[in-house]
């Protein structure tokens, strides 16, 4: 990375691993010519070959006096000079978005959502260095997925914002000043950084109910339960986690979710046992999450 794409990624504590097609060049049709570079993109859903026409202009520079295809199963066209040697690189899947956009390569699935903080010492990218679910998930795809490919996304969450809202028309209104300290005890005891991203991550863990967040529930470090625990008593009474992915062009989906480039989970949070559930990521008969809390529609 460059230094500012370095210091963007140290604030990086939210990732999501993601799934859509793998792409490749077909050679047959791959052509250069007049500074235009045009052919097909290659790829399988189902198993079923699929190919979309591109184009678009490639200037040589740097040296650079051709333009080739990588071997099979050519996954990047290159400029190379006049000793053969690899100038630059341009991968298949650096085509969507941007010059292919057709739903099935801009739309990702959302298979795992995870976070990384340790104090605002380690970023999504130091986890996902060492990650045995990553590594899990990866292996998983070769067997049961194999026209896909892993995409990984990185998010920034900047500070919150307190909503509050009045009804004039409640009946059963607090009628002395309980109400106005607790709202004044929320602004002069504001949540951690590390609360913050913990929120984050399990609002997003509840919108999209990603697979392998419930497959791997059990591998989830300990320390991090400890962080949840905080988050029990925390007194307010919702939230609301949003993503966006309009700037990079990508749709994020899951089972239950219909993509988007734009997410807002919206929990209703005002009961404690109800603010407890919200935390309990287990599954089967293990699972303990309270009525009409958390809903995947």
């Amino acid at each position: 990375m460059d230094e500012v794409a370095a210091n963007i990624a140290k604030s990086c504590h939210i990732y999501l691993i993601c799934r859509r097609p793998s792409q490749s060049f077909a050679p047959d049709t791959f052509q250069y010519v007049n500074g235009r570079l045009n052919g097909h993109i290659r790829y399988r859903v189902l198993g079923e070959e699929r190919l979309e026409p591109f184009v678009f202009p490639l200037k040589l520079v740097d040296g650079a006096e051709r333009v080739g295809l990588s071997d099979y199963p050519h996954k990047e066209v290159r400029t190379l000079n006049a000793n053969g040697e690899v100038v630059r690189r341009f991968p298949a899947f650096a085509m969507s978005p941007g010059i292919i956009n057709v739903p099935d390569l801009v739309q990702l699935e959302v298979l795992y959502v995870g976070q990384a903080y340790a104090g605002g010492r380690r970023s999504a990218f130091d986890r996902l260095k060492s990650h045995s679910t990553l590594q899990k998930i990866l292996a998983d795809m070769q067997e049961k997925m194999p026209d896909d490919e892993a995409v990984i996304l990185t998010f920034e969450y900047v500070p919150y914002q307190i909503i509050s809202s009045f009804d004039g028309t409640a009946t059963d209104a607090i009628s002395d000043e309980t109400d106005s300290r607790r709202f004044i005890s929320i602004l002069d005891n504001p949540l951690t950084d590390e609360q913050q991203i913990c929120l984050a991550e399990a609002g997003l863990i509840r919108y999209f109910q990603p697979k392998y967040n419930e497959i791997y529930k059990r591998s989830f470090p300990k320390n991090d339960q400890k962080i949840l625990n905080s988050c029990y008593e925390v007194d307010f009474c919702g939230l609301i986690v949003e993503i966006d992915t309009s700037e990079v062009g990508y749709y994020l989906f899951s089972q239950g979710r219909a993509p988007a480039v734009h997410h807002t989970a919206q929990f209703d949070l005002f009961d404690t046992e109800v603010r407890r559930s919200f935390f309990t990521f287990g599954s089967g008969e293990n699972a303990f999450t309270m009525p009409g809390v958390i809903s995947p529609s």
